[in-house]
């Protein structure tokens, strides 16, 4: 997977393999035995998503870019953005020199590998397991699901569910989401279009009285990414506290120190809670089961 736009600083000293297993190894065949009863429920998260690659050999494929801000289209054909976008770098062209993709493959970051889901289904029978499929187009279409579980779970244990943390990319914070009672929403990047889902998200959500973003910075101003005026109005729709959590908003997209700052301002939350019990399987279940946005099977 080479991505010339969001990984500009990284390619330049190092290339990225992603591996997907087609089989089931023995190690983790071994791991789901020793871990799961009879009758337990394996959950398998079916990403769909694909992207257009040239393909390098039976089990190998070159992929033009990645899930971010540009698409498939631009890594492929360029146009404004990325001409713009080239100039700015210096790069002396006005677009990226791909080899033609001849085919498509399961997105290298987030696609599921369907081949797999053969063994899923044998170990799952062998086992007295059931199988529940949780299928999504996007990785993305998740977010709004689960922040809405989150949010059921919360009140129904007494909790206000007003808060909300949105989370970009590796910026992960579930301990403290739990113990500050934070509704957790995720976001795939820093990019226009996990902008554009979150906004949406709180278009059809209950109001927020706090929100709280932490900001992924990959270091360059890349085509579609979404700068500190579109998240500044993301905060605006917290009805008494709208704060940036770890993000420096004048060194941003290259505020490196973001990835241990945000864990530190989230200790300073005044009103915490004590940690829960693990949610039901059974509650969240039947949750997912009536959600229209993603596919859902078996559990």
């Amino acid at each position: 997977m080479h991505d010339a736009n969001q990984d500009r600083l990284m390619i330049a000293g190092m290339t990225y393999f992603r591996v997907k297993w087609r089989r089931l190894p023995e190690a983790y065949r071994r791991f789901l035995e020793e871990s799961l009863p009879a009758g337990a429920t394996l959950v398998v998260s079916e990403c769909g998503l694909r992207r257009p690659v040239t393909r390098v050999g039976p089990r190998y494929v070159f992929q033009h870019g990645a899930l971010g801000g540009a698409t498939p289209r631009e890594y492929e054909s360029g146009g404004p953005r990325v001409a713009a976008y080239l100039a700015r770098y210096g790069a002396g062209r006005d677009r990226w020199d791909y080899p033609p993709a001849d085919g498509d493959a399961p997105e290298a970051e987030w696609g599921f590998e369907p081949e797999l889901l053969g063994d899923l289904e044998e170990l799952a029978a062998r086992n007295g397991w059931r199988l529940a499929r949780l299928r999504h187009a996007e990785p993305e279409d998740l977010s709004p699901v689960v922040a809405e579980l989150y949010r059921d779970w919360y009140r129904r244990r007494g909790l206000p569910a007003d808060r909300l943390l949105v989370e970009c990319f590796l910026l992960l914070e579930p301990w403290w989401a739990l113990r500050s009672g934070s509704v957790p929403y995720w976001m795939v990047f820093n990019a226009e279009q996990s902008h554009a889902r979150a906004m949406a998200y709180l278009d059809g959500a209950d109001p927020f009285d706090e929100i709280r973003l932490m900001l992924f910075s990959h270091g360059v101003e890349s085509v579609g990414l979404a700068g500190i005026g579109d998240w500044r109005r993301l905060l605006a729709r917290a009805r008494k506290v709208g704060v940036f959590t770890g993000v420096d908003t004048r060194a941003y997209p290259r505020d490196f120190a973001a990835l241990i700052r945000g864990h530190r301002e989230l200790a300073r939350i005044r009103t915490t809670y004590p940690m829960p019990l693990p949610l039901e399987w059974e509650a969240a279940a039947e949750f997912l089961a009536g959600r229209q946005e993603i596919g859902w099977s078996g559990g």
